[in-house]
């Protein structure tokens, strides 16, 4: 069984795929082709570290993708098994035949880094196999028992608003299909979240704005769920801050809370009504009163409003 740091390893990576986006949108292509490959693993209709486009594969990723696409969404798998390839952890390698299709050798990748504008036709992805990198697949592909934990890691992290309907499309016995409570974590789950929260919030506090990082790991500023994770399973960049310890402490006890505002997209800070001005102490967290969140630089990180509502009903004593 791999590690917690094997774990934190791949996940870091597979919580940060480099996906296409339309708006603030992102696409949910990448992940959605990795969820319909560990349905064919446990299954039984994939065995082997090579990894075909097979009618199988389409037919379980439209499947998926019904569950989860959003807006102008369309299920275009050839997109996510040539683009994977940019992630680092993925190659497509032609099954021979045909070798002068796409001006690629037989058994040479065919998705040349930085030289990759669109996906080649069907017919030549289907020449083709996809190979996981041969550790990652040893780790975490391989093993039942791995799959399980990676299947609930990119629910968590990319589609936790569809967990139920996931679990109830997938043929095998899985972890999402367990109550929250029982789900089991993956190792190296909350690192891959604290890694990508403090990347896209440039590791600053986003109630004070201190910033202090001495390196990755050395830093002062800590990744915070905005719903907790055990109550929501859910670790998309949306549903974090990054908070100094302080205001951690402080927004996990109710005393501040990030609430939606009108006029301010990723929200604004209010405080518990049992702050007193008149202690010295206190003062600080007083001060954040209808404050604006500090935002991450891009727009589809900023906070999702029915997260902020969640903490704005907890802080008012409605919820």
């Amino acid at each position: 069984m791999p590690t917690e740091k094997t774990w934190k390893r791949w996940l870091e990576r597979l919580y940060d795929l480099r996906r296409d986006k339309s708006g603030s949108h992102e696409r949910p292509h990448k992940p959605v082709l990795l969820l319909a490959i560990l349905d064919l693993l446990d299954r039984g209709l994939i065995r082997e570290n090579a990894i075909p486009l097979t009618p199988q594969l389409v037919e379980t990723f439209k499947k998926h993708f019904a569950i989860v696409r959003q807006q102008d969404d369309k299920p275009t798998i050839e997109n996510p098994f040539f683009h994977l390839s940019g992630d680092g952890f993925w190659k497509l390698v032609r099954d021979g035949g045909d070798g002068d299709v796409d001006g690629s050798s037989n058994g040479q990748p065919l998705y040349v880094p930085g030289n990759a504008v669109g996906p080649p036709s069907m017919k030549v992805l289907k020449a083709a196999h996809g190979e996981f990198d041969q550790n990652l697949w040893r780790d975490l592909f391989s093993l039942k028992k791995t799959r399980e934990q990676l299947r609930e890691a990119l629910v968590a992290r990319y589609f936790p608003e569809f967990r139920e309907k996931l679990a109830a499309l997938s043929g095998v016995a899985s972890s999402l299909a367990a109550p929250l409570a029982l789900a089991e974590e993956p190792p190296g789950r909350d690192a891959a979240f604290r890694h990508t929260i403090l990347e896209i919030y440039d590791y600053r506090c986003s109630a004070c704005g201190v910033r202090v990082k001495l390196s990755d790991e050395l830093t002062m500023v800590q990744a915070a769920h905005i719903i907790p994770f055990a109550i929501s399973r859910n670790d998309k960049p949306d549903n974090g801050l990054a908070l100094c310890p302080n205001h951690h402490w402080a927004m996990d006890r109710f005393l501040i809370s990030p609430c939606p505002h009108p006029r301010h997209a990723a929200g604004v800070w209010r405080v518990n009504d049992r702050l007193d001005d008149r202690v010295d102490d206190q003062k600080e967290l007083l001060d954040l009163n209808e404050r604006p969140v500090i935002k991450p630089a891009e727009e589809k990180f900023y906070p999702a409003s029915e997260n902020l509502r969640w903490r704005e009903q907890k802080l008012t004593g409605k919820y």
